[in-house]
């Protein structure tokens, strides 16, 4: 019989959709790894959002796990390789929280280059400081997206809304992409030196680890916005940190960072940067969206052996 353990919170929509397929589920969150590696027996799916690793120790553990769910996108807090050595599928949901990563986007772009948390913040004060709170439009600018998926194209296809210049640093872009979205592909170090607001939506890996630092601030311009909703070890920290404190960037919006949950940020109290925490896929909509399609998903595979987005080997 195929029994879910749900390790992680997650919405109520999850359980309507194991209960539908009538597959028995247990909800326990806040598991240690030695308490998930105990538990993990006799479950043949695991549900998991970040809050919970899964490691070689909770998979080798796991003498009948068949699959791995993920609401979301992230994967990274799974041992893939551990996965696929005991032949176990991991799935997440690429789809469903893109509509909400990318207008936080939008989000964290609007408070830099408007300076809104100042403003909002200098009106609780009982402030009017009008005249020094003068930003800049979005019209015109130019936007460079590092990473051309589901989110960067989204975040393309509000862009050309704005009426901005679109530039695209992707491997995988084509021609036909670049006709399709309007956009123009680029180099990264072009892209660095030329786009106004430079924002992620890549992957981190052994390649895009600390894309950003200090060699490559020296190619943005001065006036220049980072926005990373993707993953936090992609940018450095610490240079990006020295690059706001002497102008070498104009400022700095982050939902994402190295080391999560980030409880003492060393960019607290620096007014060009924007900080959330990780809250990209955090919308009513997105969360229940996830739920159903990552449910529907490890029920489909459990019961019909049909893989639905794989993302190991």
């Amino acid at each position: 019989m195929n029994k879910v353990l749900i390790a992680d919170n997650v919405s109520d929509a999850v359980f309507k959709v194991f209960d539908k397929n009538n597959i028995e589920y247990t909800q326990k969150i806040g598991l240690t790894e030695d308490e998930l590696a105990l538990e993990i027996i006799g479950f043949s799916g695991l549900v998991i959002r970040s809050a919970v690793t899964v490691t070689k120790k909770i998979i080798d553990s796991a003498v009948d796990l068949k699959v791995i769910g993920r609401p979301g996108v992230g994967v990274d807090n799974v041992d893939l390789n551990a996965a696929s050595n005991k032949n176990i599928v991991v799935m997440n949901t690429p789809m469903g929280n893109v509509q909400a990563t990318a207008e936080l986007t939008f989000s964290l772009i609007h408070s830099l280059m408007r300076r809104i948390p100042e403003a909002n913040h200098s009106m609780h004060d009982n402030k009017w400081e009008k005249k020094s709170l003068i930003g800049s439009e979005m019209h015109g600018k130019t936007i460079g997206i590092i990473g051309f998926g589901n989110i960067g194209k989204k975040v393309a296809e509000i862009s050309r809304a704005y009426g901005m210049n679109i530039f695209v640093y992707s491997e995988s872009l084509d021609e036909n992409l670049q006709d399709q979205y309007g956009v123009t592909k680029k180099s990264l170090n072009e892209l660095l030196s030329d786009a106004d607001i430079i924002t992620f939506h890549n992957k981190l890996s052994d390649k895009t680890k600390f894309m950003i630092n200090r060699d490559t601030l020296k190619k943005i311009k001065n006036s220049s916005i980072i926005i990373n909703c993707a993953r936090g070890g992609i940018i450095n920290e610490n240079d990006i940190k020295e690059a706001l404190l002497s102008g070498e960037i104009s400022g700095y919006g982050c939902d994402v960072y190295e080391n999560e949950p980030e409880l003492k940020s060393i960019f607290s109290g620096m007014p060009n940067v924007v900080m959330t925490p990780h809250i990209g896929a955090s919308t009513r909509e997105a969360q229940e969206k996830v739920a159903v399609q990552i449910a529907e998903q490890m029920s489909d595979f459990l019961l019909n052996n049909k893989i639905i987005n794989q993302v190991n080997k």
